[in-house]
């Protein structure tokens, strides 16, 4: 791992998508050397709790975050709140709401792919995900498992992917709802993973509808990238975000650890968030 790689503002555990329990997340980012890191799981703050505890039984400072999915008019977004008060019982209510509805798509999937011939029990799915968030991947792995496709990109690209004959869309909040939220909770909001909307054009015009922050530096983020996205921070007058968005262990990709984001950044992050 790079030495500089200090802080790192996008990671999962298994309170949604990730493989590593929040203990164990915090325990790789002690191993790693970080100052502070973030969990960010989607649509849950279920994490924090347990990941709080050990970060501060190791000396390793936690921020509390979020991975809100959203939209802005038709294009699926996903925006990181930082700093967040994420024990305030709204917020814990509205997560949990979004976990229900989560578990109806579940049902949705399933029985849309008994309709192919394909029965897979939604309990399977349901024990994929060992506490949190459930949702397309957990039955994709399910699918795999079953053998009905080569590889996790094979199920995505013949029943799970959007115009699949098994997706099922989930209806998300809109930018400005989410925004909402964040400040709310007295966070402070990035966009997350900006490469994925393939059209920077749109980033103006969500700073318009009140954007503060963008994740510049990513794991995919290429350098040619990153010198964009660095462009259009200072331009717009953006808070500058970046994590690994790490979700499991991997000998072929970086593991925790953003080496661009500055001590600076960092801070300013913070103070914004106050």
């Amino acid at each position: 791992m790079d030495s500089q790689s200090f802080y790192d503002l996008h990671a999962h555990t298994t309170a949604s998508d990730g493989t590593l329990s929040p203990r164990e997340l915090v325990r790789l980012a002690k191993e790693h050397e970080l100052r502070a890191f973030a969990v960010t799981d989607h649509d849950t703050v279920d994490g924090i709790p347990a990941a709080r505890e050990e970060a501060e039984s190791l000396g390793v400072e936690l921020v509390p975050g979020v991975e809100i999915s959203a939209s802005f008019g038709d294009v699926p977004i996903h925006v990181l709140g930082l700093f967040i008060e994420y024990r305030e019982p709204w917020l814990v209510e509205f997560f949990a709401e979004a976990a229900e509805r989560r578990i109806d798509r579940v049902h949705e999937m399933v029985a849309k792919l008994a309709k192919l011939g394909i029965d897979i029990d939604p309990e399977e799915v349901f024990a994929r995900s060992s506490h949190g968030t459930v949702g397309r991947p957990h039955v994709a792995e399910v699918l795999l498992e079953r053998g009905v496709a080569s590889s996790l990109t094979d199920v995505f690209a013949r029943f799970l992917g959007e115009g699949c004959p098994a997706y099922v869309g989930y209806e998300k909040v809109s930018l400005e709802q989410a925004l909402a939220l964040i400040e709310r909770a007295g966070g402070i909001a990035s966009l997350a993973h900006p490469y994925v909307l393939d059209n920077d054009g749109l980033i103006p015009e969500m700073v318009s509808s009140g954007l503060p922050g963008l994740e510049v530096y990513h794991r995919d983020h290429s350098p040619e990238q990153i010198a964009g996205y660095e462009s259009l921070a200072n331009e717009h007058g953006l808070l500058e975000t970046g994590g690994s968005d790490f979700h499991r262990p991997s000998e072929e990709i970086r593991q925790l650890g953003c080496p661009h984001l500055s001590q600076d950044a960092f801070e300013q992050l913070r103070a914004a968030a106050k």
